[in-house]
């Protein structure tokens, strides 16, 4: 089944970002920690809400926030009032306030503005995790270029650290606050010195922030409607937690530690959930304090043969990496449906919170946990890259500045590692971002934009990019920004508008009606969508299923499914269960549609150290017979039939009404995208599948292949196909 490494492209917040601010990258964090994230980040309006819902239909609403008393406006103030992460303050009227994320605000200076980029303050609250001021004071002054000396000083009647001036990519003034088992972070981007009327702007925005700073009470986080017995099924979370690896499953609602070495910083779960691969940090020997080395291990899932793959001397070598270096890994990822890993490191402090991110990788390494073979995968030349494997593992693709290329696993790891550039035909510029495979791993889909219109309006077009290397085709050019696919290959979604007024939609657009079914690249903010099922508009307390053909993100035909706390991130293991952690404080929970929630973990790791997948039984089909239509038919043309396949269920998951048989290829003869099964079919028993077709208007030969797919929208088994012929 298909692993989901849990939200693997959420990046952790960048304090730079924060502050100079030059971008608000996504990602609840403990400190800034790494670039700006490559993948599109939703553009709210000021205010962002969830679209109105009738009914709360899975969690009780907390109790209501006690009363507290904020400071009241003076002229030339607003008031910034935010109840769900319990604090107030004022700040100047000529600044405006922006709400990326669940967990945190900035304030920018003026319109135009996009996110937080030009932001002149950003406020970010999170879970303390248990450890104190000084703790985190102690960390922060490590880690960043601290000037000057840090200092204490007290705000809302609280202890407080000031940190008059932090480097990163831009010099920021950082006060860190710890309130009812939060972290606050305030954070100020600092003045031209030379500018006195750049001097006295910074100073009238930070004494009106600290002077008027008030703490608000939050509400406990609501209690979880359970799942009974019988509703629970089979899938299994993986996720490190204080240094170890703890495997939860639903069918026992239990959690189990099977490595307890204390330091592992990172999991991967294969897509048969069998194998765990992690990443084990150790302090060096040579590097003295505070610097660490890596190494990659596996385990089998029950906690069996642990066994190391590259050992932080091997790690050292291949980074070029000095005694006195310290070395992490960014990326850790299981090529589909195999038993081999992606992993790419870098010399740098193993900042807590950092991921496996495409962008800016320049080496990738592969190797097969079975024969320990592998290949260091040097990507090409050109800017930015992104990544991704291919659903049925045999291929790489690297999209750059300069277009796309394809690497071959099996060749790599028998010793040719040959990027072959795509057959060409895309034009205007990069970076071409890598957004879908095609189920059936013949290309891959890219977007790149064309000309940009102003007012952070630009026309992209999406190209689909054939493996065999014959030139691509544009799909769909749209103004727009942030665009993300359907799984079914029916819509692309895009961010317009971000004028006067920061006012912005995220619009729909059809794709072409043979696209088929695509295997994309996760984007967890704005909007997501369940395996094979409906679109959700994700706000920060609740998501909102739309309707069938919503032209808008606005548009819900059902009362939106309420958490009850803020939701940090979100991710579908199938049709009705998901995982999803909250913000403050952080709790790991596992939910269903139908309105229960299991929490599995108090104060989680980051998204980097969870893994899941969504069954652990195994799917297989294989063909049985042509029922109807054999192969080379003639029919008249618009001519309707039914085209119908025999298979067999020869894995050991009984198929129920939640598989679907799903186009997949080729001339889809105005079939349905996807269908139901419709009926119960245990392991070892034959279904008939049928289709509706109708034969084209022109002459010809015409073939279109369909697949099975299982509740967590993974292929599986044989693709059966039909053949016809037109007169």
């Amino acid at each position: 089944m298909q692993r989901n490494q849990f939200l693997k492209y959420i990046l952790p917040i960048n304090s730079v970002l924060l502050l100079a601010l030059a971008a608000c990258g996504p990602g609840p964090a403990p400190l800034p920690t790494v670039p700006p994230s490559p993948m599109p980040t939703v553009l709210p309006s000021p205010s962002p809400t969830v679209p109105p819902s009738p009914t709360a239909t899975v969690l009780p609403s907390p109790a209501p926030t006690a009363e507290a008393t904020c400071p009241e406006p003076a002229e030339g103030t607003q008031l910034l009032r935010n109840e769900a992460l319990g604090y107030c303050l004022l700040f100047p009227a000529d600044y405006i306030r922006v709400d990326p994320l669940p967990y945190e605000v900035c304030l920018v200076p003026g319109e135009p503005y996009l996110l937080c980029h030009s932001a002149a303050a950003f406020f970010n609250v999170e879970d303390a995790a248990g450890r104190s001021l000084s703790q985190w004071a102690d960390e922060y002054a490590a880690r960043y270029g601290i000037i000057d000396e840090p200092s204490s000083q007290t705000i809302a009647g609280e202890e407080a650290i000031l940190f008059p001036e932090v480097v990163w990519q831009a010099s920021v003034r950082v006060v860190l606050l710890l309130h009812d088992a939060r972290l606050y972070m305030l954070a100020f981007g600092l003045p031209d010195a030379a500018d006195p009327a750049s001097v006295e702007r910074f100073d009238r925005l930070y004494n009106t922030v600290i002077e008027s700073f008030t703490f608000l009470p939050v509400p406990p986080p609501p209690q979880l409607a359970e799942a009974g017995e019988g509703a629970r099924g089979s899938a299994v979370v993986v996720y490190a937690k204080d240094g170890d690896i703890i495997v939860w499953d639903e069918t026992t609602g239990e959690s189990q530690v099977i490595i307890d070495s204390g330091d592992v910083i990172q999991v991967a779960l294969s897509d048969d959930g069998q194998l765990v691969a992690f990443v084990r940090t150790l302090p060096s020997e040579a590097g003295g304090s505070g610097h660490q080395e890596s190494a990659v291990w596996v385990v089998e899932r029950n906690g069996d043969d642990p066994r190391q793959l590259v050992s932080t001397d091997e790690l050292r070598a291949r980074l070029g990496a000095s005694l006195t270096d310290s070395t992490s890994i960014l990326c850790l990822e299981w090529i589909p449906n195999s038993h081999r890993l992606l992993y790419s490191g870098s010399i740098s402090p193993p900042f807590e919170g950092e991921r496996c991110y495409p962008v800016g990788t320049k080496v990738l390494y592969l190797v097969d946990v079975e024969t320990l073979a592998g290949a260091e995968l040097v990507l090409p030349e050109g800017g930015e890259e992104t990544f991704s494997p291919s659903p049925d593992g045999e291929y790489i693709a690297v999209g750059t500045q300069r277009g796309v290329s394809f690497v071959s696993v099996d060749d790599s790891l028998s010793g040719e590692v040959v990027f072959t550039p795509s057959g060409g035909g895309m034009s205007g510029r990069g970076p071409f971002t890598l957004r879908a495979w095609t189920q059936d791993s013949r290309a891959v889909l890219v977007t790149g934009s064309l000309v940009n219109e102003g007012n952070f309006t630009t026309r992209f077009t999406i190209w689909r990019v054939p493996v065999d290397g014959t030139p691509a085709q544009p799909l769909i050019t749209f103004r727009g920004d942030r665009d993300q696919l359907a799984p079914d290959g029916s819509v692309v979604a895009f961010v317009r508008g971000t004028g006067p007024g920061g006012v912005s939609e995220r619009f729909f657009a059809p794709l072409p009606e043979d696209l088929g079914p695509l295997a994309v690249i996760p984007d967890p903010f704005g909007l997501s969508w369940s395996p094979g099922g409906p679109a959700y508009n994700l706000g920060w307390e609740a998501m909102s299923p739309l309707c069938p053909y919503a032209a808008q993100a606005v548009e819900a035909c059902e009362p939106a499914i309420a958490f009850g706390e803020r939701v940090g991130s979100l991710e579908w293991l199938d049709r009705n269960r998901f995982l999803y952690v909250t913000v403050v404080p952080r709790r790991l929970i596992f939910g269903w549609l139908d309105g229960s929630a299991t929490l599995i973990a108090d104060d989680p790791p980051d998204p980097l150290s969870l893994a899941a997948v969504a069954s652990t039984c195994r799917d297989d089909a294989e063909f049985v017979s042509d029922v109807t239509v054999p192969d080379g038919t003639p029919f008249a043309p618009n001519t309707f039939f039914q085209k119908t396949w025999r298979v067999r269920n020869t894995g050991d998951c009984a198929w129920d009404d939640s598989y679907r048989l799903t186009y997949l290829s080729g001339d889809r003869l105005s079939g349905p995208r996807s269908a139901p099964l419709g009926e119960m079919v245990e392991p070892g028993e034959e279904v008939d599948l049928s289709v509706t077709l109708i034969a084209p208007e022109s002459a010809g030969t015409y073939q279109g292949q369909w697949q099975l797919f299982a509740p967590d929208g993974t292929p599986f088994g044989t693709a059966p196909y039909v053949v016809i012929q037109v007169p």
